[in-house]
């Protein structure tokens, strides 16, 4: 019998992003560590996934060495995304018959794991009929071919049959899983298939949360017109406005089930071949109708699960993902190996991380260290020992994390780091910014080594070389010049000048830091361009275009240089005032409105620019973050938005 602080299990999933994934993962390693368990995480992406970045991450199934591991622990559902079960299953028969355990689909072959996924949708779909009367109900569907998608689909179906209500396919849009579904959906409801529904169910969380915003969007009223039902029971369900009603599925304990079962399989030298299930009940807050607070899955009085944080743990995150904002600003600001590796040197320590090691793919299956804590650049091993001598090499119990580095279609490397459960998401904010910031440095020796062999020629040939000299030093100025503009645009939106999501996000986060020394007023303002689809739909593009541009002037011109303006995507605009209290932003306002009217008061105008707007004001003694701020502000937006709806 093997001991549980023996045993080594590789666990391998989609990213470090995804919510659900980042659940399960959790109560796996819960379960890990309170066994004495060694686990390697690996980001390998969903395979065969039509998006490329995600597509790219695929390379890292090649490192994972079935020999070093006890058994391999499958985050299935996503991995097998775009390819069902049956394909999913032949990939990764190429490991052998090395114990494994698959959460999120159900095979006969496999140990597996999942939650009562029917029931779950049943009851979903069973509240809005028989609790809210709604009888034309659309739905957002899963990956076809996907078994959790296939299973709350046919629950769907099956509960408007038991309710007689006559099964109709325009109702239904299969998506994939992905956010952007949500709003495809809608689209497709009531633009292309002109339905009229009162209900709208999504097989999962992403997909609701974007869907239940377009129809904001379009002034229809959740849950007054239409009753929205998701399934997950995400953080950011609980978060939205109204709170998303939706089926509750705890990823944590489905996590540590799983894990379980399959060390102790592996333990006993026994993994039975069957699937085990967990119930998924409906947590019902508002925006199906209900109008009493959220219930919980669970009766009260259960003590708080490991997966919870508490408000000293949101502190400390908040904290380091301000260290993160630093680091990564100075990362993408390097285009030197050594001044990037100075960056990691100097700042890892203080976001927790003690090992970390950073490796660039080199000849075939080998792989070279850039950077580790112990000093050991420059050597070289096969790329499946991931590090240097190999994991076996570490203390027990371990735990590490896999991550790809990669630039649009090219395979740079990938590094493998300690975090504490709840810190991994940093990491993927590292990968990306790092992989960018190597792309860059590489592109620049290439240009470096380029130019020292002009320079050579140059020395060794004839006077009528000379004129190459004049060109490199213009090719270096190219270089240089498309590499500031680079970085210029990873935070900047092409079209309006401001700075765009990610630009915002970054220097918003940084003044919140920069608060707790100055103790000054903050004041976050969402405003959103009124009838920008008309404009587009009957004036064209370039007429939109030039409305965008236009309001994005009008606010330079009534706000001061030091706030942070952006455009954070379509019609929508940011605006985090320093200094600002919200009596003097009542004067921006004024002063805003005015220029508003001399806009549209000018000749040969083509529409009237409107715009809505929502504030979300903090004194210096309340605590915050930036997602908080903004949530506060689109919920004032919309509030206004209503209400010009109501006074048409």
């Amino acid at each position: 019998m093997k001991k549980f602080e023996d045993i080594t299990i590789a666990l391998l999933l989609n990213d470090f992003h995804n919510e659900y994934s980042m659940a399960v993962y959790r109560g796996a390693r819960f379960v890990a560590e309170e066994m004495g368990i060694s686990l390697a995480t690996f980001g390998v992406g969903s395979i065969d996934s039509p998006v490329q970045h995600m597509g790219m991450r695929n390379r890292l199934f090649s490192l994972v060495n079935p020999d070093d591991f006890d058994g391999i622990f499958y985050v299935s559902s996503s991995l097998s995304n775009y390819i069902g079960a049956e394909r999913f299953l032949e990939y990764t028969a190429g490991f052998g018959d090395i114990p494994s355990a698959h959460v999120g689909i159900r095979h006969d072959s496999v140990l597996t794991f999942g939650i009562d996924n029917y029931s779950g949708m049943y009851d979903a779909v069973r509240h809005l009929i028989t609790e809210h009367g709604r009888n034309k109900i659309a739905y957002i569907g899963g990956t076809q071919g996907v078994y959790e998608a296939d299973e709350r689909f046919r629950a769907y179906r099956q509960a408007l049959l038991d309710h007689h209500i006559e099964y109709d396919d325009r109702y239904v849009y299969h998506g994939s899983f992905i956010r952007e579904d949500g709003f495809s959906a809608v689209q497709a409801f009531l633009d292309e298939r002109k339905l009229e529904m009162d209900g709208l169910v999504g097989a999962n969380d992403h997909m609701t949360l974007y869907a239940m915003k377009a129809l904001q969007k379009r002034g229809i009223l959740v849950p007054d017109q239409v009753s929205v039902v998701g399934f997950d029971d995400l953080v950011s369900a609980r978060s939205c406005t109204p709170a998303l009603t939706t089926v509750h599925q705890s990823a944590f304990d489905l996590g540590a089930f799983a894990m379980r079962r399959l060390t102790e399989g592996i333990r006993d030298d026994s993994i039975e071949i069957r699937h085990e299930q967990l119930p998924a009940p409906l947590t019902v807050r508002q925006s199906c109708g209900c109008r009493v607070g959220p219930t919980e899955p669970f009766g009260a009085g259960n003590e708080a699960s490991p997966d919870m944080m508490s408000e000293q743990d949101r502190s400390e995150w908040e904290e380091q993902r301000s260290f993160v904002n630093l680091m990564t600003r100075d990362l993408i600001g390097n285009f030197e190996i050594d001044e990037i590796l100075s960056v990691l040197r100097g700042q890892l320590n203080y976001l927790g991380i003690n090992d970390f090691s950073l490796a660039q793919y080199v000849g075939k299956d080998q792989a070279e260290v850039l950077f580790d804590q112990a000093g050991h650049r420059g050597d070289q091993f096969p790329e499946k020992q991931l590090i240097g001598g190999g994991l076996a090499r570490l203390p027990r119990p371990y735990y590490r994390h896999v991550l790809p580095l990669f630039y649009r279609n090219e395979d740079i490397g990938f590094f493998v780091s300690d975090a504490g459960s709840r810190d991994v998401p940093v990491l993927e904010i590292i990968r990306d910014h790092l992989s960018g910031a190597l792309k860059g440095a590489r592109l620049l020796e290439a240009a470096k080594r380029h130019a020292d062999f002009l320079r050579i020629e140059v020395e060794e040939r004839t006077k009528e070389l000379a004129d190459r000299t004049i060109e490199l030093e213009k090719a270096l100025d190219v270089v240089q010049e498309t590499s500031e503009k680079l970085e210029r645009l990873s935070v900047m939106d092409e079209l309006t000048g401001l700075y765009n999501r990610r630009g915002f996000l970054t220097l918003a986060k940084q003044q919140i830091a920069l608060r707790k020394r100055k103790n000054n007023d903050l004041l976050l303002v969402f405003f959103d361009i009124d009838g920008m689809k008309k404009i587009n739909d009957t004036l064209g593009h370039p007429v939109g275009d030039y409305a965008l541009t236009s309001f994005a002037d009008l606010l330079k011109s009534v706000f001061r240089s030091s706030d942070i303006i952006a455009r954070i995507g379509g019609d929508e605009f940011v605006v985090f005032a320093i200094d600002c209290t919200i009596r003097e932003y009542k004067k921006i306002k004024g002063r805003l409105d005015h220029a508003i009217d001399e806009f549209n008061a000018s000749k040969n105008q083509q529409f009237q620019l409107s715009v809505s707007a929502g504030a979300a004001p903090c004194d210096p003694d309340s605590t915050f973050t930036i997602e908080q701020l903004m949530e506060e502000a689109d919920a004032e937006l919309y509030k206004e938005k209503k209400k010009k709806g109501a006074n048409r």
